[in-house]
Order: structure tokens, then sequence, then C-alpha cells
């Protein structure tokens, strides 16, 4: 845990530093402050750090992860008998593709992005009016690096989106041309390249200082998740992106990450020590609070027992179906992460009902989800990955956004679209196996069977929207959802209204109005 709180405790000291440095660095006043500054490392790390902060936003029930998820086929949100979740069905708009430009959480995840891009090109603007020494090049490398995934989760929601790298830039002013998509592509991965090996090649577990941040294998995983999409994002159609995918896959197999013993482990409430996190969002409900996935999926009668009474929680909403849960063998450790069954009170004896609204039933989560507008309290099975917190509202478990399975479930895709599927199989082995579950068969082994591997291994982490429009099913019909999209459009989201009324310059994407 010392990891975790040292990040946590100097990200809250930005705050000072940031309003320190913005009074005393100023050409016209103090040279002797920006050398001072410039050679400072934990000067320099507390405005690091500080900038990292802007993450813990983006797991909020509308922000870019969870709402990428919602469109998928793994986490579905359907309104509840008496009304809650209804919401003017914003969230059964996600699972039924027909969102508008106007939708909330789409915009919020927009403007999560950008407002957080705004705030890395302060700082490295701030970085750069400081003499250049190796401590600054490296944090201006690391901002970047961490700017470029911002970008990321743009290009691969949004497609065409203005590229803004410069805090002296008027966002009100920027455009988004066709071919803005392959423009940021080709940015990013030029300055990935060039800011990764000035980045720390040591682990977390080498260097506790790594912990939560970007180092050179971060950016690796984020080069090669660019171009195992390369294809999704510039609609090229060549298998060159697969190839460089692959060669990063192996850079990232040398720097020491290798899979959890437990699966769970690397959601437990005391995850710093994961050897395969290679990134991650630090939480702490005191602290670094916001991760709220307890709250969004568990149902309101389960207050009492996890002491969530005075928390206004749970909600009772965020669940599972039928269709994605019975993918899951009974021998995946990974259905552990679910909750399905009757509730129990804290003896362990007495069954949790329903609040009322359908008589009071035994509270017994099921796959089933009977409507998508006026489901059972019960329907659904919810979801238990991340450690809960009792007495809290907020987690303890930190999110990881990039773990080395996934590098191994990458490299896996690849070798099976360079047409080498017995050596993608050596990939999904070790995966597999730490699941409980024997490999692939030779004779069973294809794409749609990597993409089922996919969803079970990274169910709501946030890369489920993405895997399904890659692996080309993203628009099949699904429970409720009875066609598949008639068109293509939906895979990318609109560009939100309230981002146009602020910047009139932006073009909206094919088949959506503002």
């Amino acid at each position: 845990m010392k990891k975790k709180q040292l990040l946590i405790t100097t990200a809250i000291l930005l705050g000072l530093s940031v309003f320190s440095c913005k009074k005393q660095i100023n050409p016209a006043e103090d040279t002797v402050v920006k050398t001072a500054a410039a050679g400072s490392t934990s000067y320099l790390k507390s405005i690091v750090l500080g900038t990292y902060t802007k993450l813990q936003g983006l797991t909020g029930n509308n922000a870019m992860l969870l709402t990428a998820e919602e469109t998928g086929d793994g986490l579905i949100v359907p309104g509840r008998i008496g009304g809650d979740w209804a919401d003017g069905g914003v969230w059964q708009q996600l699972w039924l593709h027909n969102y508008p430009a106007s939708h909330g959480n789409i915009s919020g995840a927009w403007d999560n992005a950008y407002s957080t891009i705004g705030a890395i090109n302060i700082t490295i603007n701030l970085l750069q009016g400081i003499p250049s020494t190796p401590a600054t090049v490296y944090s201006i490398a690391e901002l970047k690096t961490l700017r470029d995934y911002f970008y990321y989760l743009l290009l691969t929601n949004f497609g065409n989106v203005p590229l803004i790298i410069s805090s002296s830039t008027d966002a009100s002013t920027v455009t988004n041309p066709s071919g803005s998509n392959v423009t940021v592509f080709n940015y990013l991965i030029t300055e990935l390249k060039a800011d990764a090996p000035i980045l720390s090649a040591k682990t977390p577990a080498q260097d506790g200082s790594q912990y939560g941040r970007l180092n050179k294998w971060g950016a690796y995983f984020l080069l090669a998740k660019l171009y195992l999409n390369q294809n999704m994002i510039t609609g090229t159609t060549d298998n060159s992106g697969y190839t460089a995918c692959s060669a990063y896959c192996d850079s990232i197999m040398t720097a020491g990450y290798s899979l959890s013993g437990n699966f769970l482990d690397n959601f437990s409430s005391n995850n710093t020590g994961s050897p395969e996190n290679i990134w991650v969002i630090p939480y702490d409900h005191v602290y670094a609070g916001g991760l709220q996935i307890q709250m969004m999926t568990m149902h309101y009668n389960q207050a009492a027992k996890y002491g969530w009474g005075s928390t206004g929680g749970p909600w009772n909403g965020f669940c599972a179906n039928a269709d994605f849960y019975k993918t899951f063998d009974n021998a995946d450790s990974r259905k552990k992460g679910w909750m399905s069954g009757i509730q129990y009170a804290t003896d362990g004896v007495t069954p949790l009902t329903t609040r009322g609204s359908d008589s009071s039933l035994v509270l017994n989560f099921r796959p089933q989800v009977s409507s998508l507008y006026t489901a059972t309290e019960y329907d659904g099975v919810r979801q238990q990955k991340w450690q809960l917190t009792p007495g809290n509202a907020s987690q303890d478990a930190d999110w990881a956004l990039f773990r080395y399975s996934d590098v191994l479930l990458m490299k896996a895709e690849c070798q099976m679209r360079l047409g080498n599927a017995a050596a993608a199989l050596t990939y999904t082995a070790p995966v597999r196996l730490r699941a409980g579950v024997a490999n692939f068969s030779s004779e069973a082994f294809n794409l749609d069977s990597l993409l089922a591997e996919r969803g079970r291994e990274f169910v709501w982490e946030g890369w489920r929207r993405e895997d399904l429009i890659r692996f080309g099913h993203f628009g099949d019909k699904k429970q409720f959802k009875p066609a598949a999209d008639a068109d293509k459009h939906w895979a990318l989201f609109p560009i939100p209204t309230e981002a146009h009324q602020k910047d009139p310059n932006l073009i909206q994407n094919p088949g959506y109005t503002w």
C-alpha cells in the first residue's frame, strides 16, 4: 500500500505546487526560481502526478470507459420497476445504439477527455518555460504519453477529433475535418515512438516510484493498441498494424511483468503488488475516491450488510444479461467476479428482499433481464470483480488500465490475423490456465472464440466496444435489439451537441445531426 499512498499524497500537494509555481515562475520576475524548479525532482514529480489525478474521472457512470462498455454486450442498464434508471431512456439508448448527439453521457466522455488534455497542455507549457534538464525532458515526455492515452480514447470512440497540443490554442476555433483521425493517429505514433525511450524501463515492482505512472512499457502498450486498431481507426485494410503490434507485445514481454496467480488479485483492495498491472488509476476511499462500481451495481437493500447505509447507495443499476453471463464456464475462476443467486443479510441465513416495488420478493439475482425498461429489482447478475469496500461509497481497489494479460491476448490476436493460429494458442494458454479452464483446441479456435475470451477477461474494463468493432460484431443483434445495425455509423459516437455549441467549427460524424 505504501506505493499507492505515496502517489496519492504527492498528487494531493499539486494544488499548492501549481499555485506556487504560477506565482513564481514568471520570465519577468525570477529566473532563480525557474532554475531551482528545473532541478528539483520532487517539485517536478508533484506537478506530473497531480495531472494524473484527472484519470479518476474516467470510471464514473457517465464517463468514457463505462459509457463505451454500455454500448457493447456485457453491461446493460435496464430501467427498473418503479422508474429507477429510466432517466429519459439515456442508458437504454446506449444499449440499443440509438444515441443522439445531445446524449449527456457521450458529452461527458468528450468533456472529460478534452478537459484533461487541456490540463496536460498547461502543465507541459509550464515545464517548457523553465530551463531544460534531463528531469524536465522526462516529465514532458511522460505528460505527452498521458495525453496520448486520452487521444487514443477519443480516436477509438469518436473518430475524427481535433488535435489540440498547445495551451495557447483557442479550443473554440478548432475543427475536425474528414481525415483528422488519420492525422491524429500518425501524430500519436510519432510522439510515442519519440517519448517511450525517454521513460523508465523499470516496472513498479522494480521501482516503486513508477506505480500509477506511465513508463516505457506503458507507452509501448499504447503503441500496440494503436497498431492493433489501425485498420479500425484509419480505414486501412492491410496487416502492417498487426505486425507492428506483435513486435511491441514482444518488447513488453521482456520487461518483467507476469500474470497474477489469482485473477481477482488484480482487483483487490491491496492490488499494488500485482505483477500484471502495467498501469493503474490509484483509488482510495479517503484520499482518492471515485471508483464506485459497487454503488452502481448492488441492490439498495444490500446497504446494511456492507455498511453503506449512510452513503445514499447502492443504486441497483448496472448488470449483465444472461447471454453474456453464459459465456463463462462454471470452472472459470473469472465467474467469481459476478454476484448471482439469493443474497443474504449479515448473518448469512436471512434472505434479503427487494424494497417493495415488486412486492418485497426474495433478492435473488438472476441472469435473465426481463425488460429493458421495467426490469425487476433482481434482474441481471451483478459485478463484484473490484473488491467491495464496506462502509464507504468509494472502493480502494486500483483500476488497472493496462494489464499484462492484454499483452498476451493482443499477441494471440495478431498471430491469428497473420495466419499463425498455432502460435496464437501459445499466448491464450496462460490466460486460460490462470482462469482454470483448458486452452482452446485448434479446431475450436477462431477469431470469434478469441473475442469471447477477451470479453471474459476484460469485462467492464473499458475495452469491449473497440473489441467488438475490431472483430466486426459491434452492430450485431442482441437482447432487446433484434436486428443488426442497418449501417455502421453507430460505431462512432456523435460529436456532442454541447461541444458544437462551444465550437461551431466542429464537423458532425456521418449519420448524426446536431
